[in-house]
């Protein structure tokens, strides 16, 4: 009896706190029991099982097997389906009582907000809904005049609807069909990227490290708009796409430039995989492509540069990006952060903290993709970037990367490094890394930047090439899989005179339900213990609590149950073995694969990473130089111009723990190279050069040659090293001392051209700007021939020269009644511009320019024309005129002028309005005879005069 009353009283003591919970705690809960008929719980113990309500509240701390989860509602409860009277009682046997709530636990937070404010408005708007049965919810409507569909996408179980939300609200929602209706937004782009870096994350000193790892076989998809798919820097790797977005524009274009470009128009168009090919996907679609699209087009890596307002719950596409991952695990989606940093969001569960969780997208809240912030060149994250954590307290964004305007480019740099991720592990093992140990090895060889150890706003910290490429090369990763319940164990031996080591696991974890309170399905849980000590270390965690001062605590180690990226790192570890222990605190599914790194920082050890091999540096320009240090302490820095021998100190006391020393370059064009010392050891970088780039043109463009020139370099060089944009890359194709270059138009179809100097070590300085040399305007040696009226009667010519190459002579002439006679000549010809001044009568004048080479061959300019009015503003020629030729009109100012012509008896034969200030006038139909002529100008008669037709 004691015991019946008791689970009773229990019984009825949850169904009280949850009806409570429902009502009062939260307001936007109470959404969910309006229009539920309330049954009195606090005189009812029991609520009957009613067949036809759709969903239940019941507690979420312990749910009993086998029943069906519509949605995790917040940490204390549940959204559930109950269909049957038995599952019914079986809960109530447990002492679980379900309250009935309505269809509002479908609806985003931000839809649920309006609904509760009351702003919702009957206007036509565009709305995201995930179905149980796309098919058969499209047959249902179509046709319907109330809605229409803009997508529907069957992979996804997602369709995008158009439609009033008070009809939404009264059909959509009611529908057994919907599990989930958000408002679609618009994409945009996260600012134009103004300035571009590699060394910044060291991807430079990658690339000289080891230049075949540059994402060849591999591509990557920018999803926005279509890129310049005709840019030079893209040549011969653009791959079409059925997603490919329709309208071009520049943000698409830089963005492919930093993942992808060739470096063929100037160094700063080189990007972090130049190797890779690329193709479009249009972000006007929010959700993921078609998973047969992406595997045909080859796409391993994607892109994602863009956001839509703050948003902060897990939306439909966070639960399909993270679907897409398990299906096709070695896909990485790279998001942007956004630049809300300066915002607040104003929904979800750290709504009003100042400044933190206005990440731009709930897409972004997907688990299983890399979600990037920008950092400026020495690693401070501008105030605009966007923060974390995610809406249920995860860790996001995992990453910094360079991206001085904005996360757009950051995000870009990640995409590019992945592929090279990529390309180092398919060169060891014959096949593409999961996603999972991509983020892994990213967040395991991260650079710790702003607040210690990791934190919402820097995540694992700054990428770092060099040290993730040497990790894939050194095989420090491991790929497990994992049962429930299980341990695995991993040996792992930390060698001497380290200075921090760091080990993380991650793995793909599957799809949470849409609008899940929390997103993490299975936990797995990263501990490293030390087999001599017993001594035991957990992941670093984060304070998620919603205020900003439990925001911006420093982790704490202990255990990770809302991440599924883990990190363990340790300063001045020990030598010796450790293990590595994963266990599967609570799947939901058997089998999880997991993927585990590892980099280990070794004291006293120094490398210059700016400038390195191929670098260059501005001369008189402040300029960056980087290394990675594991001393303390300071250094003496030094540098030497053209290997002389002798080294000039730059700083004496430099703070090694700065990875980076502003200075300014001589003004001058050298070689120069760099050492640090630190105590009895000294460091050198490459030899480099200092230079600017030199000024290239097209000397002449004649039907069977042409000629480039250049700049001469202001200081003694070795030579000038020529390229030539073949099938995808400039490739080197001469060498010469002297600043030009004929070619046989036949012998060499190239059209782009650039030069280099180099210097007399033999260290390449920097190439010009690549230029065309059928497009500079410059015909067969002459580039332009301009006549203008000077002052009265007086004509001023320029003739402006490709090249002085090869030419003996330049000549003016005038066309008289007698034909062309030379006006003057100029030989020897020294310069490339040449001006002459003439007389010019009144009227038209007519002038052409001549070239002659020195083997005999003249050419000449088109004619042009000086019309010299002085105190006549018309001219009526010639006259008299032959029967059957045009008469020319013509008219200092041809606004609201007009020609008329009279017969010798004052008849009106015609009038013709001047629109050009000279004109023809078609006679062809008039007889030879005398007329009258007459210009009127405003409505006022201005000349009149006889015209003789013969």
């Amino acid at each position: 009896m004691r015991i019946t009353l008791f689970l009773a009283l229990c019984a009825f003591s949850s169904v009280s706190s949850l009806a409570q919970g429902l009502t009062d705690r939260d307001s936007s809960l109470s959404l969910l029991r309006r229009g539920i008929t309330e049954n009195k719980v606090g005189t009812t113990i029991r609520e009957p099982f009613n067949p036809s309500q759709k969903a239940y509240a019941i507690p979420g701390q312990t749910l009993p097997k086998g029943i069906r989860v519509l949605r995790s509602f917040n940490k204390d409860y549940v959204i559930v389906a109950i269909p049957t009277e038995q599952e019914w009682n079986s809960l109530i046997r447990q002492g679980i009582q379900p309250i009935a709530v309505n269809d509002y636990w479908k609806l985003s937070p931000e839809l649920a907000e309006t609904v509760l404010a009351a702003k919702q408005d009957d206007q036509q708007q565009s709305y995201l809904v995930e179905l149980s049965d796309p098919k058969a919810f499209t047959d249902h409507y179509i046709g319907n005049r109330n809605i229409s569909f803009s997508k529907v996408s069957g992979q996804h179980n997602i369709a995008i609807i158009r439609t009033s939300f008070h009809w939404l609200e009264k059909h959509i929602l009611q529908d057994t069909m919907v599990r989930f209706i958000a408002r679609q937004r618009q994409p945009v782009v996260e600012r134009e990227l103004t300035g571009f870096d590699l060394s910044a994350n060291a991807v430079n000193a990658a690339h000289r490290l080891w230049p075949d790892i540059d994402g060849r076989g591999l591509t990557v998809s920018i999803k926005e708009e279509i890129m310049d798919t005709v840019d030079i820097d893209f040549k011969g790797r653009y791959k079409s796409s059925p997603d490919a977005a329709k309208l071009m524009q520049a943000h698409a274009t830089t963005m492919t430039t930093i993942i992808a470009g060739g470096g063929n128009t100037y160094f700063t168009g080189t990007g972090v995989a130049r190797g890779s090919q690329f193709s479009s996907s249009d972000f006007a679609n929010l959700l993921p492509d078609n998973d047969a699209n992406l595997t045909g087009t080859g796409i391993s890596v994607q892109n994602h540069s863009y956001g839509t307002g703050i948003e902060n719950f897990y939306g439909a596409d966070a639960r399909a990006y993270d679907q897409q991952v398990n299906a096709l695990p070695y896909l990485v989606h790279v998001f942007s952060a956004g630049n809300s940093g300066s915002l607040t969001s104003t929904s979800g569960p750290y709504a009003g903290i100042e400044k933190m969780a206005n990440l731009t997208g709930s897409f972004k809240m997907a688990k299983n993709v890399i979600l990037v912030a920008a950092m400026d060149s020495i690693g401070n994250i501008p105030a605009a970037i966007s923060r974390g954590p995610a809406y249920d307290g995860r860790l996001k964004p995992e990453l910094v990367a360079f991206g001085e305007d904005g996360s757009s480019g950051a995000a870009a740099l990640v995409s590019g490094f992945s592929l090279l991720i990529q390309q180092s592990y398919r060169d060891k093992h014959g096949q593409l890394p999961s996603a999972a140990l991509v983020k892994s090895i990213l967040a395991s060889t991260a650079t710790d930047i702003g607040a210690r150890g990791i934190d919402f706003a820097s995540g694992y910290g700054a990428v770092n090439a060099v040290r993730a490429i040497a990790l894939v090369k050194k095989g420090q990763y491991h790929n497990g899989m994992i049962n429930t319940g299980q341990q695995d164990s991993y040996r792992l031996t930390i060698p001497e005179n380290i200075g921090q080591a760091r080990i993380v696991l991650s793995w793909l974890d599957p799809a949470a339900l849409t609008n899940s309170n929390t997103a993490l399905v299975n936990d797995l849980d990263l501990e490293l213990v030390n087999e001599l000590t017993g001594e035991i270390w957990q992941p670093w965690v984060l304070n998620s609590t919603p205020s900003l001062d439990a925001l911006t605590q420093l982790a704490t180690r202990k255990r990770d149950s809302l991440n599924n990226t883990e990190m363990i790192s340790l300063d001045i570890p020990a030598a010796g073995n450790y293990l590595v222990k994963i266990r599967a605190n609570n799947l939901a599914t058997n089998l999880q694969a997991y993927a585990l790194s590892w980099h280990f920082d070794t004291l006293n050890t120094f490398q210059f990473t700016f400038p390195v091999k191929g670098d260059n540096l501005l001369p008189g320009k402040r300029n960056t130089l980087r290394w990675q240090s594991g001393y303390n302490g300071t250094g003496q820095l030094e540098y030497q111009l053209n290997n002389s021998g002798s080294w000039q100190s730059m700083d004496p006391n430099v703070d090694l723990s700065t990875p980076h020393y502003k200075w300014q370059a001589p003004d001058q064009f050298a070689s120069i190279t760099f050492r640090m010392t630190i105590g009895a050891n000294t460091y050198h970088s490459d030899t480099v050069s200092i230079s600017n780039n030199l000024l290239i043109r097209t000397g002449f463009n004649c039907v069977d040659s042409f000629l480039i020139y250049w700049q001469k370099a202001p200081t003694a060089v070795q030579g000038y090293r020529l390229y030539r944009l073949g099938d995808r890359y400039l490739e080197p194709f001469t060498e010469l001392t002297d600043t030009a270059l004929v070619q046989y138009a036949s012998n060499n179809p190239y059209e782009y051209f650039t030069v280099a100097p180099i210097l007399a070590n033999g260290v390449e300085a920097e190439k010009a700007y690549t230029f065309n040399y059928k497009t500079q305007q410059t015909g067969c040696y002459i580039r332009n021939f301009l006549a203008d009226a000077g002052q009265p009667n007086e004509a001023r010519l320029t003739l402006e020269l490709g090249t002085t190459y090869s030419v003996k002579k330049i000549g003016f002439e005038q066309l008289t009644k007698n034909g062309f006679i030379e006006l003057s000549a100029v030989s020897p010809v020294v310069t490339f511009q040449n001006i002459t001044t003439t007389f010019a009568s009144n009227g038209l004048n007519i002038f052409r320019a001549y070239v002659e080479l020195e083997n005999g061959t003249r050419l000449y300019t088109p004619n042009e024309s000086v019309y010299q009015f002085n105190e006549n503003p018309y001219y009526v020629f010639p006259n008299p005129v032959n029967k059957g030729q045009s008469l020319r009109v013509m008219v200092e100012d041809p606004e609201g002028t007009s020609f008329v012509l009279y017969d010798i008896n004052g008849r009106l034969l015609f009038q013709q309005r001047l629109s050009n200030t000279i004109q023809s006038i078609d006679l062809s139909r008039l007889q030879a005879g005398i007329y009258i002529y007459t210009i009127i100008k405003d409505g006022q008669r201005q000349l009149t005069k006889k015209l003789v037709i013969q």
